[in-house]
């Protein structure tokens, strides 16, 4: 009888370590090499990314780079009612600043931007100006500094613009800066010939 519970006895502590023995082989060793377990070393940890994910080496400096640039496709930009008045600031102070000395040059400088007839005034200006400083008369001058635009009319299909320029003007007779300043205005006509807008027309109101 005795014999008989020793022989359970130990049948049941036989038994209890083998299940003990598998419960500690399926939680811990195999788990250990079961993919995407707790505790299963992952590769991207690593640093590494599915090849789908890998970024290339190529800037957006080396795109840009690569394509030739071609400046015939660049959009040009169309002059408007505002940028023509803007030279017209310009025009109106080289127009109205000359003197005895300059050889009236800032006429000549702007017949580039000047329809023809608008040159064949210019010419004949420089002429009688000349002529009539011929004899050493005393020095003259004058200085203009544009002070505001007001577009009278702008048409960018037929080509014409009318803008009128506010100045103020110094003369000097005997030196320079040593006249009184005053406010004039300035209308300038333009023309649009071969896509370039000129001068046609220029004349000042009185003080």
């Amino acid at each position: 009888m005795q014999n008989n519970r020793r022989n359970i006895g130990i049948t049941l502590i036989i038994l209890g370590l083998i299940i003990l023995g598998l419960v500690i082989y399926f939680t811990i060793f195999k788990k250990a090499v079961t993919p995407g377990g707790a505790g299963t070393p992952v590769e991207n940890a690593a640093g590494t990314l599915p090849e789908a994910e890998k970024k290339g080496t190529t800037t957006p400096g080396d795109v840009l780079l690569d394509k030739k640039f071609d400046v015939s496709k660049e959009v040009v930009h169309e002059v408007n009612s505002a940028d023509l008045a803007k030279r017209a600031m310009l025009y109106s102070e080289r127009l109205g600043s000359f003197s005895s000395q300059s050889e009236y040059t800032n006429f000549s400088d702007l017949k580039i931007y000047m329809t023809e007839s608008m040159k064949a005034w210019a010419d004949k200006t420089i002429k009688d100006l000349q002529e009539k400083n011929k004899g050493g008369q005393a020095y003259y001058g004058i200085e203009t500094k544009a002070l505001t635009t007001e577009v009278k009319s702008y048409d960018d299909k037929i080509g014409q613009a009318e803008i009128s320029v506010a100045t103020q003007r110094r003369e000097s007779t005997e030196k320079i800066g040593g006249g009184d300043p005053f406010i004039q205005k300035i209308n300038l006509s333009f023309l649009k010939v071969n896509g370039e807008w000129l001068i046609d027309k220029a004349y000042w109101q009185n003080k």
